[in-house]
């Protein structure tokens, strides 16, 4: 009878260390999961940031562009479309700006 208890309190023993082995890997497995998006969301803001101060950069050099050029309705609609176009293809493109 004594061994019976003995097995069954090592077995509870047992299991009780495989629950508790388990949810120090079910945390650890939640905290690299919560780096993984912090560093997600940062390279996604990063990304954003470089782009908004590409687009920002490029809207510049654009209006020095136009300032220079004459200012008549066919001229600008030109200048316009061709801005347009530029703008549209880089930011459609995989190809690093």
């Amino acid at each position: 009878m004594d061994r019976v208890l003995e097995a069954e309190h090592a077995t509870a023993s047992a299991i009780a260390d495989a629950q508790a082995a388990a949810r120090a890997h079910i945390e650890a497995a939640r905290e690299r999961r919560r780096v993984i998006l912090e560093t997600a969301r940062e390279r996604v803001v990063d990304l954003h940031e470089r782009a908004q101060r590409r687009l920002e950069e490029t809207l510049r050099t654009l209006d020095a562009r136009a300032a220079a050029l004459p200012q008549d309705d066919t001229s600008l609609a030109a200048i316009t479309d061709a801005a347009l176009a530029r703008v549209a293809a880089r930011l459609t493109s995989d190809e690093p700006a």
